[in-house]
């Protein structure tokens, strides 16, 4: 309300209860009502006017207003002022002492209220940002909701520094101002002796003897009200709690991670120690045996034994790039090296590698006619689709086709691993990525200890990417895995001959 809507307002309302008292006494006179009836109206006429208007002066002008008007209307000899009389002046002693004692009450009263509706608004303020920091999951995440709901709630810029303050954020007394405030844990900047020319006041973010951030606001507009400051006292006790709790539940999963991944090397180690074992002691007493006998074993049996210690090796080999890849992908310590690679060579380079021990398989290979570039481990993609490829060799018939395929799909990067024999079984399909999960292998030399897929699911999700198997549509299996647009680095057209770029490798019986 305006400065000058006041006034008009409190004259309007005591004119208005003098018109009425006027009309009461005028009333009371016709009816031969005594006296004393119009003066305990004018009583009531006064209460009102001290609790309608801001001043008890309102309610005592009333009170001389209504004996003038009673003395010159209803008092023999009419109009004419006869006042002052010693019943005079204690009707106006009495009016204003009822005057004042009104006007006391109402202004404790509008007190009162006023208290109570602040306390309403910053309780409801309080509720808000209450139910904001119980949903945070971060103490970087209670912290920026709170300085985006405590600036709407005072109409400021607040701002909130976890841990000590950016020097190069602000400049000179500013600077310094967040700096002492973080390290002396009290109130500096705007308003604080020693800080002249500051425009923020910083108020630590501390429980007990830590200090856990700074709150800077913004007092370019001028100082806060005791309102404000109880507001702001209160949200930056209930951040701090919320800044422990995010922190504690932190501590709370970073430790129950690093259990489950103690005990799941604990369980892997020894649930491959006997599978590491078995081709040790084949490639042991193959190799003792041609080493005492190697003169008088015929060559074919050479062959044989040397196959089989070559077979064991590559074996032990994959295990191994398993095992390592699975810790690699699990140790938040061991980044990713996440660097452009040309799809056409991840792919070579993977069927380079099982090439030599596919058998009678056949391997196509299906590439898009662009060479694309994309951000990836190399390594670890190089041993996904090595996985891949020698699942479908160990779970198909030896005469089966696989296709290897790579192309863009919407913001994708798709490749997929494909047979035509065998197929998953039904029952497997949910969980042929879990650890330790392995099927039924066409040839038992060929066994495997069910650490494969479940190594091609952690790497294809360290990548931001998913990983899904099917049975297709030729009665065998596929897989197939994505990497998202982000690592998608670019594409540059190329003119090739082949359709798709298709390439086939077989191996002579």
């Amino acid at each position: 309300m305006a400065s000058y809507e006041k006034p008009i307002r409190n004259l309007g309302v005591t004119l208005l209860l003098l018109l009425a008292g006027s009309a009461a006494s005028l009333s009371f006179t016709v009816l031969g009502l005594e006296s004393e009836v119009s003066f305990l109206f004018f009583i009531m006429g006064i209460m009102i006017a001290s609790v309608e208007t801001d001043s008890s002066w309102w309610g005592f002008a009333l009170g001389v207003m209504y004996l003038l008007a009673y003395d010159l209307l209803f008092t023999a000899p009419h109009f004419n002022l006869s006042i002052f009389d010693q019943s005079d002046l204690a009707a106006l002693l009495i009016f204003m002492v009822v005057a004042m004692i009104s006007g006391s009450m109402t202004n404790r009263l509008r007190k009162q209220v006023s208290i109570v509706e602040k306390n309403a608004r910053n309780l409801k303020r309080l509720n808000t940002i209450s139910s904001g920091l119980i949903d945070s999951i971060s103490a970087e995440g209670a912290c920026e909701f709170v300085s985006i709901a405590l600036g709407r709630a005072l109409g400021r810029v607040v701002e909130i520094d976890l841990g000590k303050p950016d020097p190069d954020g602000r400049e000179g007394k500013e600077a310094l101002a967040a700096r002492d405030c973080y390290e002396q844990g009290c109130r500096t900047g705007a308003g604080v002796s020693g800080y002249a020319g500051c425009t923020s006041l910083y108020i630590p973010l501390s429980a007990k003897t830590r200090v856990y951030g700074v709150v800077s606001v913004d007092m370019a507009e001028g100082e806060l009200d005791e309102e404000a400051l109880t507001l702001v006292d209160s949200v930056i006790t209930q951040t701090v709690i919320a800044v422990e709790r995010n922190e504690l539940e932190e501590h709370a999963r970073e430790d129950a991670l690093r259990i489950e991944r103690e005990r799941f090397k604990t369980t892997l180690f020894q649930g491959v120690s006997h599978d590491l074992r078995t081709p040790l002691v084949s490639i042991q007493g193959n190799a003792e045996l041609l080493e005492r006998s190697f003169d008088s074993i015929s060559p074919e049996e050479r062959k044989v034994l040397l196959s089989a210690i070559s077979g064991d090796a590559r074996w032990l080999a994959g295990m191994i790039d398993n095992l390592l890849g699975m810790t690699r992908v699990q140790d938040d310590e061991v980044p990713l090296h996440f660097q452009p690679e040309v799809v056409d060579d991840v792919i070579s380079d993977a069927v380079t590698r099982v090439i030599s021990h596919i058998g009678n398989h056949s391997i196509e290979v299906s590439q898009p006619d662009d060479v694309v570039l994309v951000e990836m481990d190399g390594r670890l993609i190089r041993q996904v689709l090595v996985n891949l490829i020698e699942n479908a060799i160990r779970h198909s018939e030896p005469s089966s086709l696989i296709t290897v395929e790579a192309e863009r799909e919407g913001n994708c990067m798709a490749f997929r691993v494909s047979d035509n024999g065998g197929g998953i079984a039904p029952d497997m399909l949910d969980s042929v990525f879990d650890r330790f999960v392995s099927g039924k292998p066409l040839d038992r030399r060929n066994k495997g200890i069910g650490l494969g897929l479940s190594v091609c699911k952690a790497i294809v999700e360290a990548h931001d990417g998913t990983i899904r198997a099917f049975n297709n549509d030729s009665g065998g299996a596929t897989f197939e895995f994505f990497l998202p647009e982000a690592h998608v680095a670019s594409s540059v057209d190329v003119q090739t001959g082949g359709q798709e770029g298709a390439s086939e490798w077989h191996t002579r019986s």
